[in-house]
């Protein structure tokens, strides 16, 4: 009877979650784009390292306040994973009593596992601990959320966590009774060996034994049973309408990661496209909607936001949480979505537009650095960046909505080939006296040297371009520049939502650079790096493009520039977002400064892959930012705490932010100067 009750439970808990599933999966079959099946032993590696190996949790260079939650999540995972055998042989002896799968008998696998099933219980009960210590007693920002941006998740109940962490305990604790008093309450050899391999769930069944006998440990052990599998089969169901969705679909969310240069933002077809940007639920790419289904709500993306930290309107993780709900919300209508007719004029679309006063206000979207710091830190490689430049396309090339001051940029862009507005004619000044050759005077020169508009433009980067010349010029790099002919790569365009700008401008540079059949390019501009190297493959512009630290690194190493010793100098380091996280760019800054004689190296809290934006990224270096607000001097801050002499940075863009950052501080250039890590090498040559 007790079998048959049992299959009757399963089949209701079963069927419940298949009409769940069936219907999330229904909304991925019905929203933008379709899964493609690529380089499929690149994305197995991507599920051992990130889902199996847990790397986002465990990675060392991760900041210290996050070290012991992922810690405890990876015992938590890891507990589950060992403890799926234990759930398989629970749920079999339903109807098969005794039952163990193959090899795992007691005299074969079966003791060392039942030793680390009885030792991992205890540890994901330890590590369940930690978590109720986190949500009731330490109460972290992470967990509760970061006002303002954040509110309506701090105001919400938080009761589904609690929740699931009492299952979790509950079937760990259920485990123990039913092994313990299934030691004590049968008899017979195997039982022996059973108690040599379980010692804690043998104290938890002699504790029964002693109080009531082997009546008593029987009947812990069927109740453990039934609790057990019960409380299964419920948070099963309770998955896919909770965060926890996450333990289903973060497998798939990780195999079906971005495996294009995490750099790049994808093309758009200007010719053909029914919409020129994502504005309603059902644009979302199937990705992104995976992505919504796999948010765990751990508050890592929001925590490392530089836009949440500075007290913005944007947090990644509200941002997400909004369009998840409202996908539920109309989901009944997304899964009725008819299939688009292949002459449509217009777009198939669900419910109200989701960008706007509705639901993602603009100034969400406007606050984003694209600097990918949340998506660093998500441990399921949610994507955050393409999403919210996808709507800034809406805003931008649908509804001609943004903020006025890029109303000038974009004419500076469109007008002079330039963000700064300037006299097209006057990029090449900066270069007056310096004797280089332009590519028109030297067409086989090995290195074009991409100056970029803030290098060209800006007084106080000019002087990095000037230092890079006399560096590459005093190790022997035979470059050329373009002069006149070079023209933004408008990468701007693009971050801004731009995309029809920014494709204009990738075509003509891509015909001038492939007019000379450049093959190797040098830039000391992050942003013009990145885009060269991972947009510009969309154009056919596919060249070799190296960032000048790696040069530079490269020559160093050859021996191709040696250094005086000036002294003792103890330098910060701030990692740019687009060369760093961006382009995996970490080592070589640093391994030019540590190369210097004198020069000792601070290291800030946040560096390297976690390293905090300037504030300058997405667009923003154009936008107004309030006074109270400024990211920039919030990671001035953090930069003064090593108390460096000097703060180095290697983007013209972090110049200019932390230069103006240490000026408001009130430390002028000669008491803590902000240098170029080429004005830096300059300086101290030979």
């Amino acid at each position: 009877m007790s079998s048959l009750i049992f299959l009757l439970c399963i089949a209701a808990a079963g069927g419940y979650l298949f009409r769940t599933l069936y219907r999330r999966y229904t909304v991925l079959t019905k929203v933008a784009g379709k899964p493609q099946l690529d380089r499929i032993p690149e994305r197995i590696q991507a599920v051992l390292v990130y889902a199996f190996g847990q790397k986002k949790f465990v990675s060392p260079d991760q900041p210290a306040n996050d070290k012991g939650a992922g810690w405890m999540h990876f015992f938590i995972f890891w507990g589950f994973s060992i403890l799926a055998i234990q759930v398989i042989h629970m749920f079999v002896r339903g109807f098969v009593p005794g039952f163990t799968l193959p090899l795992l008998s007691i005299d074969l696998l079966g003791g060392p596992y039942l030793l680390l099933k009885d030792i991992i219980q205890l540890i994901v009960l330890c590590a369940i601990g930690y978590a109720f210590y986190r949500w009731l007693v330490s109460h972290p920002a992470r967990l509760y959320g970061y006002a303002p941006a954040e509110d309506r998740l701090r105001g919400q109940s938080h009761g589904e966590a609690l929740l699931i962490l009492g299952f979790i305990a509950t079937i760990m604790i259920s485990g123990y009774l039913y092994d313990g008093g299934h030691l004590y309450a049968h008899e017979g050899p195997e039982i022996e060996k059973e108690k040599m391999w379980q010692p804690i769930s043998s104290l938890v069944g002699a504790t029964l034994f002693g109080i009531g006998g082997a009546s008593l440990a029987a009947l812990a052990s069927n109740a453990g049973w039934w609790i057990h599998n019960l409380v299964i089969l419920v948070f099963m169901n309770l998955l896919p309408i909770s965060k926890h969705f996450h333990i289903i679909t973060s497998l798939p969310n990780v195999f079906f990661k971005k495996l294009e240069p995490v750099g790049s933002l994808s093309k758009q077809d200007l010719e053909n496209s029914l919409n020129f940007g994502t504005s309603y639920i059902n644009q979302f790419t199937w990705k992104q909607v995976l992505d919504m289904y796999s948010c765990t709500e751990c508050g890592r993306c929001s925590s490392h936001c530089p836009a949440t930290i500075s007290g913005k309107e944007l947090a990644p993780r509200q941002l997400m949480l909004n369009l998840r709900d409202y996908l539920y919300e109309n989901e009944d209508k997304v899964m009725q979505t008819p299939e688009l007719e292949p002459d449509a004029q217009e777009p198939v679309t669900v419910g109200e537009n989701v960008v706007g006063e509705n639901l993602i206000h603009d100034e969400v979207l406007w606050a984003c650095t694209s600097c990918r710091a949340c998506e660093e830190a998500c441990p399921v490689l949610i994507e955050y960046v393409d999403k919210i430049v996808d709507m800034r396309r809406h805003l931008v090339q649908e509804e001609a909505r943004f903020p006025a001051e890029l109303t000038r940029t974009f004419k500076a862009m469109e007008t002079q080939g330039n963000p700064w507005g300037v006299d097209a004619s006057e990029r090449g000044d900066w270069a007056s006296g310096l004797d280089i050759p332009t590519m028109a005077e030297n067409p086989n020169a090995e290195y074009l040297y991409f100056v970029g508009c803030a290098s060209s433009f800006d007084d106080r980067n000019k002087r990095t371009a000037q230092a890079l010349v006399k560096v590459l010029k005093q190790a022997g790099v035979d470059f050329a520049i373009l002069g006149s002919e070079e023209t933004c790569n408008g990468e701007t365009a693009r971050r801004i939502g731009n995309e029809y700008l920014f494709q204009s401008m990738a075509e003509m540079t891509v015909e001038v650079l492939n007019g000379y059949n450049v093959k190797k390019v040098i830039t000391n501009c992050p942003h013009c790096f990145n885009t060269l190297r991972n947009d510009y493959p969309q154009f056919n512009g596919n060249y070799e493009v190296i960032h000048a630290t790696e040069l530079v690194d490269h020559l160093i190493k050859e021996g191709k520039l040696e250094f005086n010793v000036n002294g003792e100098k103890s330098i910060t380091y701030h990692d740019s977002c687009y060369l760093g996280r961006y382009n995996d760019v970490l080592e070589a800054p640093r391994n030019i400064l540590k190369s210097i004689p004198g020069v000792s190296l601070k290291e800030m809290e946040r560096s390297g892959r976690f390293g905090m934006c300037c504030g300058a990224g997405g667009g923003r270096m154009w936008m107004e930012e309030d006074a109270d607000k400024r990211v920039n001097m919030i990671r001035v801050e953090q930069a003064l705490e090593t108390n460096p002499d000097t703060v180095a940075v290697a983007c013209p863009f972090c110049m200019t932010m932390v230069d103006d950052g240490l000026k408001a501080k009130g430390k002028e250039e000669e008491d803590l100067p902000a240098l170029d890590v080429m004005e830096i090498v300059a300086d101290a040559m030979k």
